[in-house]
């Protein structure tokens, strides 16, 4: 008994070493991390061809299959699941779970990422929307909700506020807002989060920035556009890239599908509800992400090739999601514009959804990845820049 214990203590530690090299020298073994992000990106683009679908009054008649798309909106909480686990790995690696470089280098790093690309498309779909006759007004469509732009909406979009009010959080291109809230949380992680992961662990973390979130919404709801419950998701990914890498929390499989099933099947049956309950619902998915990310995380230290490993690790998804973040800034307003366009044409709605669906959103996809290649490419992180130069982008 005592050999045995030995051999299953010096066989952690290989493990441990293994995936301490996997990490310190070739990330890129995480694909399954960009082709989930991948996933996220085509879900949330779907989504957003569902609703601006026609009139705003005419989406829900499409028949109930399309619902599902609905489970698209919930693509932000696993970016956010998804930031938390990556930020986490290098710090998980360290002894007193300390940033590199510390709190001015890490937010230096984080805005020289995200902020750049963010500004361009800002700017460039301001422009669009300021010059091009008709894209300022209303419409009956969804598109409604970026436009007037405000001088107030420009200032706030520059500063990164527009999430804090809800005439501002949609103006120009929707989906930013998402931005200025994952922005905000970079500032919690070294300053709240960590602090109280070394005093007191990483349980504790958790549970209060899920408690701080919901705090936030139920007595802050002017607010709620922000969708500050995300803190509690960003640290679930925390915790996520935690036990990946210190091997303290092993889980199975088994306990990943009842996650996911728990928490997707209710939310596409019903997703008015869950929608209304949105700090609730988006915790529930992320929670269940973070199972996945740890799970697989935990197979690929192992040496395990699951199926899911298979789907995700897919080139094609591996290489989308490596531009996934320019085809969540772009696609939008594409879109929308598109259906603009369509409305004099007198078609049935499920041919309206078809022609956007395969007109539309490959011109949004190519339009991210010429913005990629021109833009966000400049600003990629090193682990990024190792895919390309494996060849995997």
């Amino acid at each position: 008994m005592k050999h045995r214990n030995s051999s299953q203590s010096v066989l952690a530690c290989s493990r441990r070493a293994n995936f301490s090299i996997v990490l310190t020298g070739n990330r890129a073994q995480f694909k399954f991390a960009d082709g989930l992000r991948a996933v996220a990106a085509i879900g949330v683009a779907l989504f957003h061809t569902y609703t601006y679908t026609g009139l705003s009054e005419q989406n829900q008649q499409l028949p109930v299959f399309f619902k599902i798309l609905n489970l698209g909106d919930f693509a932000v909480a696993v970016f956010i699941v998804l930031s938390g686990f990556v930020l986490m790995l290098p710090v998980a690696r360290t002894a007193r779970f300390t940033v590199r470089g510390g709190i001015g280098q890490f937010l230096t790093r984080r805005a020289r990422r995200i902020l750049p690309p963010y500004y361009a498309a800002i700017v460039a779909f301001l422009i669009a929307i300021l010059i091009i006759p008709g894209l300022n007004e209303k419409t009956g469509t969804a598109w409604d909700s970026k436009v007037p732009v405000s001088i107030d909406g420009i200032i706030s979009h520059a500063l990164m506020l527009h999430n804090l009010s809800p005439t501002w959080v949609y103006q120009i291109d929707g989906p930013a807002w998402s931005v200025a809230t994952e922005w905000q949380i970079y500032f919690a992680m070294p300053l709240l989060l960590l602090p109280v992961w070394r005093h007191f662990g990483g349980r504790v973390a958790v549970v209060l920035a899920i408690l701080i979130g919901w705090a936030v919404h139920f007595l802050l709801p002017q607010v709620d556009a922000a969708h500050y419950w995300f803190l509690g998701l960003f640290a679930l990914g925390m915790a996520a890239g935690s036990h990946a890498y210190r091997g303290t929390v092993r889980v199975r499989g088994s306990y990943v599908v009842a996650a996911m099933l728990v928490t997707l099947l209710p939310a596409a049956a019903a997703f008015g509800a869950m929608h209304r309950f949105a700090w609730l619902s988006e915790t529930a998915v992320g929670a269940a992400v973070a199972l996945l990310l740890t799970w697989l995380a935990q197979r690929t230290v192992d040496g395990e090739q699951t199926r899911v490993h298979r789907m995700l690790e897919w080139r094609p998804l591996v290489q989308a999601g490596n531009w996934s973040y320019s085809l969540y800034l772009i696609h939008s307003p594409i879109i929308g514009i598109t259906n603009m366009i369509l409305l004099p044409i007198h078609m049935p709605l499920v041919v309206r959804f078809a022609l956007l669906a395969c007109i539309a959103l490959p011109i949004a996809g190519l339009a991210s990845y010429a913005f990629h290649c021109l833009v966000e490419r400049r600003f990629m992180t090193s682990h990024q820049q190792s895919l390309r130069t494996a060849g995997h982008v």
